[in-house]
């Protein structure tokens, strides 16, 4: 199971530990800059160890979450600078925040009439993270 943990409150989120990290092997934390020449014609490349930045996109492909719990998120995304502890379902702990935009590809599984919606309603909604 996949547990979100606010670092200001301690408050914490279950997520369905069939969320998939999608971009886990998509991203290098050595990065590089184009290439300058010289005008010897000597070749000049910096290069860099990123220290953060590491997308984490949960995918819903498989996975639902209550409304109340995406409602939940929902406001958390809204706390600027908010730092949570992601703890993956292999134990792994990231530091993360929210990405802009925090929440997509929102839907519900079965349709629901206005005014019928109930907090555990099942949705589908990809979680967008990024390690600080």
């Amino acid at each position: 199971m996949w547990q979100l943990q606010r670092n200001d409150n301690q408050a914490v989120m279950n997520l369905h530990s069939q969320y998939w990290w999608s971009d886990e092997y998509s991203w290098s934390s050595l990065k590089q800059s184009k290439p300058v020449y010289s005008l010897s014609g000597a070749m000049h490349i910096d290069q860099g160890t990123m220290l953060a930045g590491r997308p984490i996109t949960l995918d819903c492909s498989k996975a639902r979450i209550k409304r109340m719990d995406m409602e939940t998120l929902q406001d958390w995304s809204m706390v600027p600078e908010l730092k949570m502890t992601l703890t993956h379902p292999d134990g792994r702990t990231f530091i993360v925040m929210f990405d802009s935009p925090a929440l997509t590809d929102i839907e519900p599984v079965k349709n629901y009439r206005a005014g019928d919606e109930e907090g555990n309603d099942p949705f589908k909604a990809n979680i967008i993270l990024m390690t600080v």
